[in-house]
């Protein structure tokens, strides 16, 4: 079988995710570190809204969004999934992703819209409601206490998601995780963060 390609950079907190999920299914791929911020026109070839992650799973076939790649890895690693095959588990789970991921989309439009506008044509109303929604999203996190983990004792893609968001945010938007104000988050993503998995795809820097 060709080897899986997973093609972003680990500064991307969606392509991150995605390569701890490999490793942690023993799943053999290969990486190309892709900045589509360098290079446009390759992340065009490879998504057609130049987006990253993508998976490449043969000279045919190139899956995009970091969810859609997901759901094919769980359906291929089977009962070794990260993510519940059913019920109210499964729902919780996949609610977990989705808000981590909310706050990292609102995160990333609030950074763009002070590193890629001119100064004079930043909209500081509307970056302040991206962060207040972004930290609508760490508040509804926070609420979840690791027992030790965000669903008990079952790792999952939530813990995966929301540690990957955190370390992103301690790096690019410091002020939305004052000190002391997320202790639950801050354990989660330490624990997580000591991994072996998480240690062999270590965050980027811009």
């Amino acid at each position: 079988m060709t080897t899986m390609k997973l093609i972003g950079r680990n500064l991307s907190p969606y392509t991150r995710r995605i390569a701890i999920a490999l490793t942690l299914l023993d799943i053999p791929h290969e990486r190309e570190y892709l900045s589509v911020t360098a290079n446009p026109q390759r992340g065009l070839e490879i998504n057609p809204v130049g987006r990253v992650p993508a998976l490449q799973l043969s000279d045919s076939e190139t899956l995009v969004e970091s969810g859609a790649i997901l759901d094919y890895l769980m359906e291929l690693a089977g009962p070794k999934s990260l993510v519940p095959p059913r019920g109210k588990a499964r729902r919780d789970c996949l609610r977990l992703m989705a808000v981590a991921c909310g706050v990292l989309d609102k995160a990333v439009a609030a950074i763009y819209e002070v590193r890629r506008r001119p100064a004079e044509k930043v909209h500081e109303p509307w970056r302040q409601m991206l962060l207040s929604q972004a930290t609508g999203g760490l508040v509804a996190l926070e609420a979840v206490s690791p027992q030790p983990w965000l669903q008990g004792e079952h790792f999952s893609m939530a813990d995966i998601t929301a540690a990957v968001t955190v370390s992103f945010l301690r790096v690019m938007l410091p002020e939305l995780l004052p000190p002391g104000v997320y202790p639950n988050l801050e354990a989660l993503t330490t624990a997580c963060e000591a991994l072996p998995a998480f240690k062999a795809h270590p965050l980027e820097t811009p």
